[in-house]
């Protein structure tokens, strides 16, 4: 997630509101799963919300390793 605002006329569509959010308002860029090329604009409050709900990890706790467990159960 980033900060963003932009001059460009263009309008998105919030992916947790489905709200109409204009590029020069300002607002948060995120990109789920670490994959810029799926990034999307969000309202700042709606990310708040997102990361209170935990919806929505940072960077930093998704590229977080993760323990791998030893041995097979079977």
């Amino acid at each position: 997630m980033r900060p963003a605002q932009s001059l460009k006329p263009a309008s998105y569509i919030c992916p947790f509101c489905d709200g109409m959010l204009h590029a020069t308002s300002e607002h948060a860029l995120i990109a789920p799963e670490g994959d810029v090329s799926k990034r999307r604009h969000a309202h700042l409050e709606c990310v708040v919300a997102a990361r209170r709900r935990g919806e929505l990890p940072t960077e930093d706790e998704f590229r977080k390793p993760t323990k791998k467990r030893r041995g097979r159960r079977g």
